[in-house]
């Protein structure tokens, strides 16, 4: 009953390689600094005067030293951030594109091809990292349930999520595999079709697929839902801003991204199989701000794609007998549904609430 799982980036932060950076320590040990030098200078010339003015911001030589203190940080961001960029989690850009290619022999994928008028549109910075991080999975042939998931989205710029599924769900029997694609937004029924086709065809190459699996490739279900939420905010507080921002983290994590370096920054998206609870959806709109007292959730009014009651591990005890029988298609249907997000209405009300 479980399903691979990639590696979120988000749980290893990238910390400052150098050192935390602080302004203020550095202009403190200047100060100092400058403050023992001067007096062992006055030592040897007694008729110099003393320096108990470097606290005060018109002083020259306290702005003197706010500024060599302001470069060592600057110069200090600029290494981090250098040493950041040789990080998969790190990297954007050009220096993703470097890590990609030469640690993990992985391009860009072309998303939209160049036209007289526009240049090629290429995939984005979020989708290739969650990519390279499945890279490894592929130096197998395709029987790791990452290498399917690898090959899948490398497949065409247009799958936006993908699954695979075997006898260890209850799907089917071994050596079946089940790969569903969710296809990205815009796509005509045609074009989801010649999609399915294309995945098929990655997938069936026989330097990929092991001896033993019959593939096949199908597309998820939609389940649209909306949400609406009511926060209780507390009086003195921007209600428009505090409501924004519940709303920007409802959209994060019932669109299924997750975030995986900086804040407002994408990261991949895992709908396909995927249960969205109510209770969690809540907890995303309060978030950690001080300003919400209490977040009420109307819709949706259950778990979004909630597995069936009959889909339990004891239903899957026989997983691997010769007499195992697959799961009825309505016990297993919550693993090939995909819940897509539709309006998000955020509404509020002040309350008088203590700060204490």
């Amino acid at each position: 009953m479980s399903r691979f799982t990639p590696v979120d980036l988000s749980l290893y932060p990238i910390a400052d390689i150098v050192e935390a950076l602080d302004f203020e320590s550095y202009l403190a040990r200047d100060r100092a600094t400058f403050a023992q030098r001067w007096e062992a200078r006055r030592l040897a010339n007694p008729e110099l005067p003393a320096v108990d003015t470097l606290l005060l911001e018109s002083d020259p030589s306290s702005v003197i030293l706010e500024v060599g203190s302001y470069r060592e940080l600057l110069l200090r961001a600029r290494i981090n951030d250098r040493l950041r960029a040789l990080t998969l989690a790190g990297a954007l850009g050009r220096a993703l594109d470097h890590i990609g290619v030469t640690y993990y022999r992985t391009p860009r994928r072309e998303i939209e091809p160049a036209t007289d008028a526009s240049p090629a549109v290429m995939e984005d910075d979020e989708t290739y990292r969650q990519r390279l991080a499945l890279a490894p999975e592929s130096w197998s042939t395709a029987g790791p349930v990452g290498a399917y998931l690898f090959w899948a989205l490398s497949a065409s710029g247009d799958v936006l999520d993908v699954a695979a599924y075997s006898e260890d769900e209850g799907v089917c029997l071994a050596p079946r595999i089940r790969v569903v694609i969710l296809p990205r937004d815009g796509l005509t029924a045609p074009e989801k079709a010649a999609l399915v086709g294309t995945v098929r065809e990655a997938l069936s190459r026989p330097r990929l697929r092991p001896m033993g699996d019959l593939v096949t490739v199908e597309l998820a279900s939609d389940l649209p839902f909306n949400v609406t939420a009511h926060l209780k905010i507390r009086q003195g507080a921007s209600a428009a801003i505090v409501k924004a921002e519940a709303e920007k983290r409802i959209l994060q994590y019932c669109s299924g991204r997750l975030r995986w370096v900086g804040d407002d920054i994408p990261g991949p998206v895992w709908l396909i199989g995927r249960r969205l609870r109510q209770a969690t959806i809540a907890a995303a709109a309060l978030g950690t701000d001080a300003n919400v007292v209490e977040v009420d959730v109307s819709a949706p009014a259950s778990d979004v794609n909630a597995p069936h009651v009959d889909y339990t591990e004891a239903a899957l005890a026989g997983v691997g007998d010769p007499g195992f029988v697959p799961l009825a298609p309505a016990v297993t249907a919550h693993l090939f549904t995909a819940p897509r997000l539709g309006a998000v209405t955020v509404t509020h009300e002040l309350v008088a609430e203590s700060w204490s």
